[in-house]
């Protein structure tokens, strides 16, 4: 809108008083708040092209703030302050406190629902920033004044930090936390804590940079995976709150020190690329059938796996019902195929490749959902692959099934007598691969890959009983997982603890035996990955030996739903969809596309099946899905 005048209309069965907004400052007024209460006040940003990463000078700058590059961006508005408990309580009316204290210990699937129900209650496309926008906005935007921290070069002016936070006692025990926000000084723009008191989620999926210019980037493609959150936060050094600096966070994981920060287009739009957040949802994990195909992997005519995290660098996988290729595509043109042939499964997380000739190929795989997947080949680094249209993705239409004679039965092709239970696995098997010693350990050192924080990874294996797993960050210790262990086909890992808990992984180990890698099925980072180094125990860093007594830190249980007939089938790329039980279904929206055209979503009321025709949910019990 091009009025310079604020248009007030109040919505008071909705309890929002809702400004139509042009190209200055406004407020969105939420009437529940008190007169002590922060007013959602958006701060208008003029858009433009500026340098995102590294800043010139800075010396504390790690690896996922570079290259730096030029970014463009259309006008924007943002908060001015982090969302604080009371605006959370004023839009989701849950039992959050009433204070100026930001939101915290949300997920980012919670930070998209409050997005969406406060867009749905006025009107208006109100989103999260993305990675772009933030930086450009803790920077000053077109008003900076090219300072390392939001709005000033000395951190205790504009930033809540491990070093100068205050602190709640108990006792002798004391604790730094949150502070109201807004009482430090604002930046160029106006805004508050855009470094330091909590992180801030952003919509971004987690990648590296590249040194091409860009034009309002949303992050690469896959959603279901690793986030991007900025801003520092009040138990991190301050070097984690300057305008570059930028961590992975999984995307459920969650804490006191993670909130966010509202973002809407000027032009009441959302950038390309970006969903609606009332259209995102949190992956509804299911299992596979028993046997040696699992035909969730197939892909409809046109579509793929793909793993796009790089610009110039994809992987793709096409699975048809008897043929299947890997292959990696570099600068969008040549290709190089890691396998090709036959197929067959073995206890739905092991993808294996029969090629006409040569040795069979491995690829671990965890299916959350029916367009998003965790894999990593044997001895090689995973990644988190999602469904796509070929078509949209450049370079992939270069990747070539192969044509199989007389293609084998899966059955045919698996190992002979091969059988195992996996709601009752058999509790023998230890990959000594993964026994590393007392004198050695595994470690991933996110200080030194300059990937997430000050956060470190220790697994130790040191005998064939127990295993225990930590994250640190000195002087705080927490056990992941700690307990006896055993695994499966040499890719399945279940540790279990003194309280009846179980902590499931898939892994793989290179063939130096050096690195080994997993993916998570633990519920506070579904499908999440990390990669350990072998290490000297003498060589972890800042290590302080925690207590034999030390608890472990339950985050939630395992996600791990073993082959079964009573999971939901949900056969991909065949003329029909059957649902065998009413399991899941009566919640969970379904999303599915005919000749790559969205259908939008089907809400089954019952246990069944649905037909579609010419793109709309009829109401027979079959499914017409590709």
């Amino acid at each position: 809108m091009k009025t310079k005048f604020f248009s007030f209309i109040l919505f008071l069965s909705l309890g929002f008083a809702v400004c139509s907004h042009s190209q200055v400052d406004y407020i969105l007024s939420l009437t529940e708040l008190s007169d002590s209460n922060k007013k959602l006040d958006m701060i208008y940003v003029q858009g433009g092209t500026y340098k995102r990463g590294c800043s010139d000078g800075d010396s504390k700058c790690e690896t996922q703030e570079k290259p730096a590059h030029n970014v463009t961006l259309n006008d924007y508005y943002i908060g001015k302050y982090e969302l604080t408990n009371a605006q959370w309580k004023a839009v989701m009316g849950d039992n959050t406190a009433k204070d100026n204290k930001p939101k915290t210990s949300i997920t980012w699937y919670d930070a998209i629902e409050f997005t969406c129900k406060i867009s749905e209650k006025t009107g208006k496309k109100y989103r999260l920033a993305t990675d772009a926008e933030f930086e450009f906005a803790a920077r000053g935007g077109k008003k900076t004044k090219g300072y390392l921290y939001s709005g000033n070069n000395n951190a205790d002016d504009v930033a809540w930090y491990v070093g100068n936070g205050k602190q709640t006692c108990y006792g002798d025990v004391c604790f730094t936390s949150t502070q109201d926000v807004g009482t430090k000084a604002p930046n160029e723009l106006g805004t508050y804590d855009m470094s330091g008191n909590v992180y801030e989620w952003t919509y971004d999926s987690y990648g590296t940079y590249t040194a091409g210019d860009l034009i309002n980037p949303t992050g690469p493609a896959t959603l279901h995976t690793q986030k991007v959150r900025r801003g520092g936060s009040y138990d991190q050094p301050a070097s984690e709150s300057r305008v570059s600096a930028r961590k992975i966070r999984s995307i459920e994981g969650k804490d006191g020190s993670i909130g966010l920060r509202l973002a809407i287009s000027v032009a009441d739009s959302r950038p390309e690329g970006m969903l609606d957040p009332c259209e995102i949802h949190k992956p509804k994990v299911t299992g596979g059938k028993p046997g040696f195909y699992d035909d969730r992997l197939i892909n409809a005519e046109g579509e793929a796996w793909v793993n796009e995290l790089m610009e110039t660098y994809i992987n793709v996988l096409i699975v048809k019902e008897n043929a299947v290729i890997y292959a990696s595509v570099f600068n969008n043109n040549f290709v190089t195929e890691g396998a090709k042939g036959q197929w067959y499964t073995l206890n739905s997380f092991s993808l294996n490749v029969v090629p006409v000739s040569g040795a069979q190929k491995k690829y671990i795989y965890y299916l959350l959902d029916h367009d998003n997947m965790s894999m990593m080949p044997e001895g090689g680094m995973p990644g988190r692959y999602q469904r796509r249209l070929i078509s949209g993705v450049t370079g992939a239409s270069k990747v070539i099934v192969p044509s199989i004679a007389n293609p084998k039965k899966p059955e045919d092709l698996a190992p002979a007598g091969y059988s195992i239970d996996m709601k009752n696995p058999p509790t023998t098997g230890r990959d000594p691969r993964l026994i590393e010693g007392a004198s050695n350990a595994w470690l991933q050192d996110n200080v030194a890959l300059g990937a997430g924080g000050t956060h470190r990874y220790r697994f130790d294996f040191d005998d064939e009983s127990d295993t225990r797993f930590f994250v640190y960050d000195p002087p705080s210790f927490t056990s992941l997982a700690k307990g006896p262990w055993y695994t499966v086909d040499n890719n399945f890992l279940r540790i279990s603890d003194a309280n009846g808990h179980v902590y499931d992984y898939l892994y793989t180990v290179t063939e130096d035996g050096k690195t080994y890698y997993h993916i998570s099925y633990q519920s506070y980072e579904v499908g999440d990955f990390r990669m350990f180094e072998k290490v000297s125990t003498t060589a972890v860093p800042s290590w302080i030996e925690p207590s034999s007594s030390a608890t472990t830190f339950f985050q939630g249980g395992s996600t791990y739903i073993p082959p079964s007939d009573e999971n939901v089938n949900r056969r991909i790329g065949a003329k029909s969809v059957l649902f065998n039980s009413s399991h899941d279904l009566q919640n969970a929206p379904l999303y599915y596309s005919l000749n790559g055209k969205p259908l939008g979503k089907m809400k089954p009321s019952a246990a069944g099946v649905y037909i579609v025709k010419n793109g709309k949910p009829g109401k027979t019990l079959k499914v017409l899905v590709k």
